[in-house]
Order: C-alpha cells, then sequence, then structure tokens
C-alpha cells in the first residue's frame, strides 16, 4: 500500500481528531464505504494492509468492525505529526533538528546526523530508512506482529501457560488467578508438550480438513452454479424449436416460460452465489486460522509461539461450531407430452426450482433419503457396485460371462463388458480400474476412461472382494486376505478364521476391515494383522458388502437381517437401516449427494441424499380447457395468465407421515411415504 494523494487528503480531514474513534473512521472512510449490507461475514480485509481480519462472524454495525483492524504506529504517526517533522532523538535532548528521514522498524523521524549514526550502529544497521521526501512511494504497511501482551494485565509479557484453562498468562496471574490450577507450565516447557504430543499437528490436520471440506463445498456449488445455467439453455433451446412451430399467440407462452426459467435461474444463482461468498469467506478464516498454527510451529519465539497458537486454536474451534450447509439447487423443465391439445397453457413444460441443503460432515443420523429410480438386472446375481468418476455407476454381474454395466448420470446404460469370467469386485487406482475375476482367478484391470483392458493379473487363488489402501490392494480370498502391489506381487498374507470372507474394504486411518457371511461377525485389523476390534449383532445376519463415508463410517449389509449396519471406525453401532430387502451392497457418493443400494441381488435402487426439508416451487398448468383443442386456442382471444404454486414439505424426522398419504408405504431408508406426483403438488 502506497501514500497517495488521495490517502494524504484523508489523512488530512483526519488531523484535528486525536483520538482513537476517529482514526478508526478513517478505515471506514477508505475501505468500509463501498461494503453492501450483507449476511454476517466471518471477516474482512483491511482496505490498507489487505490482511485478512478474522471477525467470528460477529453481526452488527460496520463501525464496530473498526476495532478488529490492526493498528499501524506509522499511519497514526504521519496523521499526528503531519505537519511537525522534527529529528525525534534530537527532541529528547530538547534539541530541534529538522527531520530528513524516517526509520520503518524504530517508527522515529531522523535527522542527518541520526541517520548517519542510526546506519552505523549494529542494532539498527538493517533497518529500513526512507527520506521524507521519498515516503509517497514506499510501503508504508509493516508486516503485523503478536503482541505478547497479558489478557489481563497489559503491562504484563506471556511468562507462563495453564494447561487446566488453556490459556497463556503473565507471572502475576500465575500467582493469583491460576494460583490453584493443577498444571501451570513455562511457555518453553508448554510448547515443547504441544509440539511434542501432536496438539499442534492434530489442530492443523483438522484445519486442513476442515478447509478442504469449505473448498469442495464452494467448488460444488460453483460447478452447480454452471449446472443450472446449462440446464435452463438446454431445456429452453429444446423447446425453441417447437416455439418456433407456432404461431403468435403461441409466443406468450414462449415469454411465460422463459421467464419463469430465468427467473428462477436469477433466484437460483443468487441463492448459490450467497452461499459461495460464505465458504470463500470461511475459506479465508480457516487460512488464517492454518497460517497462525504454521507460524506457531516454526517460531523461535516461544511468547510468539504461544499465542499464536492458542489465538489460532481459539478461532478455528469458534467457526468449527458453526453450522455450516451446503445448498444444491436444481432447476428443470418437464415436458407435457400433449400440450398441443390444451387452449389455456401457461407454460410447454413444468419448471421445478428445487433447494435441498446438506451439512459438509456426512452424517447418516440427519439425513433423508428419496427415492428416485429403480433399475432391474434380469436374472441378475449383483453383489458389488461401484461409483466412478464423472458420474457413473459399474454394476458387476457375478454369474458366468456375467456383464459389467455402465450406467450414466441419468442411470441410463452406457457400455456393457461380458468378457469376464464371473466378475464379483472392483476398486480404482488412479485412471485404472481393478475387476476380480473368480472363475479365472485374475485381476482385470481397465482403462477408467474407455473401460478397455490393459493386462490380467494371475493370482494363481480364488480372489473375491477387493479394495486398496495408497496404491496397495487388499483382496479377499476365504480363508486369508492378500496384500499385493498393483504388479501382483504378493507382499503380505494374512490368515483369517472361517473359510467365508469374501467381502473387504479400508480406512484412511489404515483399518482393513473384513465381514464373514457364515460367522455373521464384520472384524477390523491393522496392516500389522492385528485385530482392532470385532463386530456381531443378533440384528446382523449374513453381513456382505462394506461401505465407508468421509467420516470413515462403515456401513454392513445384511442380506438376511434385511437391514444395514453402520458402525464407527471404532466398531460402535451407530444406527442400523431397517426394511431393505436383502441388501447386498449399500454405496454412497457424497459429492453428488446420492446412495445406491442392491437389493435381491437384482434390484438397484438410487436414493437422493437431503436434511430436513426441500423446496419445490411448480408452475402449474389450469385444466379447466385442457379438452379445447388447439384451433380452438388459436382463435380465441383468451388471455393466459400465471398460477404458480409453491409446496415447502419441512419432513418430520421422527414418525411417519401415514396422516398425509395413508395409500402409500414409506420409503424403507427414512420413515416417510414417497407421495405420487399429484400428491406431491397438492401437499
Amino acid at each position: 500500500m502506497f501514500i497517495s494523494d488521495q490517502v494524504k487528503a484523508l489523512l488530512t480531514t483526519e488531523t484535528n481528531s486525536k483520538d482513537e474513534d476517529n482514526t478508526l473512521r478513517f478505515f471506514l472512510t477508505f475501505g468500509l464505504n463501498q461494503c453492501k449490507s450483507t449476511e454476517p461475514r466471518l471477516g474482512f480485509h483491511c482496505p490498507l494492509c489487505r490482511e485478512y481480519i478474522p471477525s467470528d462472524g460477529a453481526s452488527g454495525k460496520p463501525e464496530d468492525w473498526a476495532g478488529l483492524f490492526p493498528r499501524n504506529d506509522i499511519l497514526q504517526k504521519m496523521i499526528d505529526k503531519l505537519d511537525i517533522q522534527f529529528c525525534e532523538p534530537c527532541l529528547r535532548d530538547n534539541d530541534h533538528e529538522e527531520a530528513l528521514n524516517y526509520c520503518l522498524q524504530c517508527n522515529e523521524y531522523l535527522c542527518k546526523l541520526c541517520t548517519k549514526y542510526h546506519k552505523k550502529s549494529m542494532a539498527s544497521l538493517d533497518h529500513r530508512i526512507f527520506k521524507i521526501s521519498e515516503m509517497e512511494s514506499i510501503e508504508i504497511v509493516p508486516k503485523l506482529e503478536v503482541a505478547n501482551i497479558c489478557h489481563e494485565h497489559q503491562n504484563e509479557k506471556v511468562q507462563l501457560y495453564c494447561h487446566d484453562h488453556e490459556q497463556p498468562c503473565c507471572a502475576l496471574c500465575g500467582g493469583t488467578e491460576h494460583r490453584k490450577c493443577e498444571k501451570v507450565d513455562t511457555l518453553e516447557n508448554a510448547v515443547r508438550f504441544l509440539k511434542e504430543s501432536g496438539e499442534m499437528d492434530s489442530i492443523l490436520n483438522k484445519i486442513k480438513t476442515f478447509k478442504k471440506r469449505l473448498l469442495n463445498a464452494k467448488t460444488r456449488q460453483e460447478k452447480n452454479v454452471s449446472e443450472i445455467e446449462s440446464t435452463v439453455d438446454e431445456n429452453i433451446a429444446k423447446n425453441e424449436k417447437i416455439f418456433l412451430d407456432l404461431a403468435e399467440r403461441l409466443d406468450k407462452m414462449k415469454t411465460v416460460y422463459t421467464d419463469e426459467m430465468c427467473s428462477n435461474l436469477k433466484k437460483g444463482k443468487a441463492k448459490l452465489q450467497s452461499g459461495i461468498e460464505k465458504f470463500e469467506d470461511a475459506l479465508l478464516y480457516v487460512s488464517y486460522c492454518e497460517s497462525g498454527i504454521e507460524q506457531a510451529k516454526g517460531s523461535e519465539n516461544l511468547s510468539e509461539a504461544m499465542v499464536k497458537f492458542i489465538t489460532a486454536k481459539e478461532k478455528f474451534q469458534k467457526i468449527s461450531n458453526l453450522e455450516f450447509k451446503e445448498m444444491y439447487l436444481k432447476i428443470c423443465a418437464v415436458e407435457s407430452p400433449s400440450w398441443r391439445k390444451f387452449m389455456e397453457l401457461k407454460n410447454i413444460a413444468e419448471v421445478e426450482y428445487v433447494e435441498s441443503f446438506r451439512p459438509l460432515d456426512f452424517d447418516i443420523r440427519n439425513i433423508e433419503l428419496t427415492k428416485c429410480k429403480e433399475i432391474t438386472i434380469k436374472d441378475g446375481m449383483v453383489y458389488n457396485g461401484f461409483f466412478l468418476p464423472e458420474k457413473r455407476f459399474l454394476i458387476i454381474d457375478y454369474k458366468h460371462n456375467g456383464p459389467c454395466l455402465m450406467y450414466d448420470e441419468n442411470w441410463e446404460s452406457i457400455h456393457v463388458n461380458d468378457s469376464l469370467g464371473k466378475p464379483y469386485d472392483a476398486t480404482r487406482i488412479r485412471d485404472e480400474l481393478y475387476i476380480t475375476d473368480v472363475s479365472a482367478k485374475t485381476i482385470e484391470v481397465f482403462a477408467l476412461a474407455d473401460f478397455q483392458k490393459l493386462r490380467s493379473i494371475d493370482m494363481h487363488h480364488p480372489i473375491y472382494g477387493i479394495t486398496n489402501l495408497n496404491d496397495i490392494l487388499y483382496i479377499a480370498c476365504g480363508d486369508k486376505i492378500l496384500k499385493v502391489d498393483d504388479s501382483g506381487h504378493v507382499l503380505q498374507n494374512y490368515d483369517l478364521d472361517g473359510l467365508n470372507t469374501d467381502h473387504i474394504i479400508t480406512t484412511n486411518s489404515g483399518l482393513i476391515v473384513y465381514s464373514n457371511w457364515c460367522l455373521d461377525t464384520v472384524t477390523a485389523m491393522c496392516d500389522e494383522g492385528q485385530v482392532v476390534w470385532e463386530y456381531r449383532s443378533p440384528d446382523l445376519k449374513y453381513p456382505q458388502e462394506l461401505e465407508t463415508d468421509s467420516c470413515e463410517n462403515l456401513y454392513v449389509t445384511g442380506a438376511h437381517s434385511h437391514n444395514v449396519h453402520v458402525l464407527s471406525s471404532s466398531g460402535d453401532k451407530i444406527r442400523i437401516i431397517e426394511d431393505i430387502q436383502s441388501p447386498y451392497f449399500f454405496k454412497i457418493n457424497e459429492d453428488e449427494g446420492i446412495i445406491c443400494v442392491c437389493s435381491e441381488k437384482e434390484k438397484i435402487i438410487v436414493y437422493q441424499i437431503a436434511i430436513s426439508y426441500t423446496l419445490r416451487y411448480f408452475l402449474m398448468i389450469p385444466t379447466k380447457h385442457n379438452f379445447l383443442s388447439l384451433s380452438t386456442f388459436m382463435k380465441s382471444g383468451l388471455v393466459m395468465s400465471s398460477n404458480t404454486r409453491t409446496t415447502v414439505r419441512p419432513w418430520s424426522t421422527r414418525g411417519c407421515c401415514h396422516s398425509l398419504f395413508p395409500s402409500h408405504k414409506c420409503c424403507p431408508l427414512r420413515p416417510h411415504p414417497i407421495p405420487t406426483e399429484t400428491e406431491d403438488r397438492d401437499c
């Protein structure tokens, strides 16, 4: 930041005001007068130094933010002594020598002689000294330093750390407020403990994980903006040909349709952009915390390291307790096939505006699942499925010459591969797909992009389930688990109890989890082969495929108990999802917000994930003239009017809504009925 004529003018207006409030008003005049009213922000950038200033999401008047600005002593001195510039070291001897230079580090005006000795002194040899006449072109914003001052006693420096209160303090605090605390340590010992105990690394990892979730959510919402734009553009273009075939009277219908779509697009973009700004804001805040922790780790100044760490930790705890929700917006238009026969159609298609929210942390306890698609694999023996990039899904049919079926984002079949003997399971490493072939005892490797076969890996042993961790393959072989590299070389052999371990998965924490369908157990072991925990329940029968989510929760399908058991990474039961008929796999795609379930080996059911409520806006088409012909409509003088309904359904998370739709059964994965399209509109 450089001193321009504009800044000088603003500084001049403040020379008559020496108090801090008016100094803060300068910052507001310079930087906050352009701020528009928004939702409470987590922080803001200083208009001068561009440093990010966390405000912890506090709402209120923007004037209140000024107290959070970093104090710029250089700028304050320029305000106080804009017209009086004498050498300050000389003034201490009551000599009034004209100041010609300025030292940024000492924050003092210097005369010619003092400048000479200032440059010779070892203590000030490296100080940045500028001529006052050149001050217009120098950088006036120094690097902010952390003040190592006790929070309670402003004249005392931080010397101790209370582990009980997790608070740095001065010696006076240590002998008074923290006198009865069990553990009060010196800064040197406390910083060493925080580093050696891994707490700094732990907080830093949590910050990075949270930052990654924020970034992913922001990226998805930015992508959602493009998606709804593309959806609207595609639908408008699709119907443009239809509009061109109609006469002048149908032009009014085109206007209604286009206006409805564009109105929803504008509304949706505004809401998504607002959400994106929230995530950008939170990312800046988290980056600030991350920077503080990293600086604390690398600082040799113990006081500075402690204050930076505690400050960043406290701020991260505040933001991590805030509730962030990611909004997914969908705009689509559903064609009415018989619209040409109607006389007073309001629109050629039904425009649907849907808002759904989900928390950044995937929590199976708080989500609702809405059935949106069902596919039947005729005479199928499907044990496994696999989400692929580009919104594709692979279904593996375990029978002789059984096909591997690829589906697109609309769940339309786009590729069939029937070159395998008896395919069973699949896993992905980078751009390759590894599929186990039980009859051939091989792992077939395919290119992920076009599904072209690349090579075969001969295992010389019956193989079933397959997974990977850090590009190392783990293969379930019934009575053992093989750890192999991507070339098929066996790195380790884990012998197991029983002969019926066919399904396996790994977690990011390094656990190898497998199920035994004969013993009805789920077992987790470490990479050394030691059992960490074992789960069994009278409610779990014939456990099959395993799945994990970003929180490292585990999902175990009970094919004969007709349920899915959700376990924590430590093997504790979180919940049981009941009434799923013979589930063989339960696959989660958190990025797209969908869950795919295989029921009875041949039914593939797709569910949409959402939280407590969904907003739906429908453009309803009146029916009182539905039976009039299009030609009659063309001759009539009817004026079309809009008839829009809004449906807001706050789905209850307790009990069943049979009182609303008593004729419908409940979705097995949530206690809510699945209404028909008519009931959905009239709700």
